[in-house]
């Protein structure tokens, strides 16, 4: 079975970030890395508006890329919410569907933070990533680096703040795996396992030791999972029937 697995980044990041995952995946896995503008090889091109223009702009790309090959979609944090829109516009468009979506270190679509990150303070919001953890101290201490990297962190978490997920009569109709690190303060307080409602079949969450980027520091682990997934028997047994 040969399938191509689209890769979604989280807010402030690069799609660079799943380039370490090409050499743990199976043969039969084409890994996609898909960038946004404004990062990473498209960084001179211009920040998004809104959730709805990101979307378009990466359907766009991702209309070369889908041939007869079955697909999948990973996306961590902000990457997971563009996943679920993304699939829904090929949905529309294509009237093709992922075989999986992974959804990963996020709450689901409908609920919402009562303090939207994208409106604090400088010094508050360098405050709410650091607990996060993941981002090495090095960015805080150099005046420099945080003025590139807060004003596309703060673009990003306001295209996810403040769009309108809309409730949607049609589900995916794939599995949904939802991971999750145990000590993620970005994910505590929500019900995880509500993503199933976005989808028609099965829902299952996996959890991990680690806090929100626990897919750098266990990333062997999560992509065996991935792997192990997408070469399950109801997953190839679902590529027979659409085949």
């Amino acid at each position: 079975m040969k399938m191509k697995l689209f890769c979604l980044p989280y807010a402030g990041g690069s799609a660079t970030i799943y380039t370490r995952w090409k050499r743990h995946l199976h043969g039969d896995i084409e890994l996609h890395p898909v960038e946004l503008s404004g990062r990473g090889k498209r960084l001179l091109e211009p920040h998004y508006g809104s959730m709805d223009e990101l979307v378009e702009d990466l359907y766009g790309y991702l209309d070369q890329e889908l041939d007869e090959t079955d697909f999948a979609f990973f996306g961590h944090s902000m990457g997971a919410l563009i996943a679920y829109e993304l699939a829904h516009a090929v949905k529309k468009k294509r009237g093709r569907e992922p075989l999986h979506l992974f959804v990963s270190g996020t709450y689901p679509p409908h609920a919402r933070r009562s303090l939207p990150l994208h409106l604090l303070s400088d010094a508050r919001l360098q405050q709410e990533i650091r607990q996060l953890g993941g981002t090495d101290d090095e960015l805080f201490e150099r005046e420099e680096l945080l003025r590139l990297f807060l004003p596309g962190l703060r673009r990003d978490l306001e295209l996810v703040e403040t769009h309108c997920f809309k409730s949607r009569a049609e589900l995916i109709h794939c599995d949904i795996s939802v991971l999750n690190g145990k000590e993620d303060k970005a994910t505590e307080g929500f019900n995880l396992l509500e993503w199933a409602s976005y989808g028609s079949r099965g829902c299952q969450l996996y959890e991990f030791e680690g806090g929100h980027f626990f897919i750098n520091e266990h990333t062997e682990q999560v992509v065996s999972l991935i792997h192990d997934v997408l070469r399950s028997p109801v997953v190839q047994m679902s590529t027979k029937k659409e085949s």
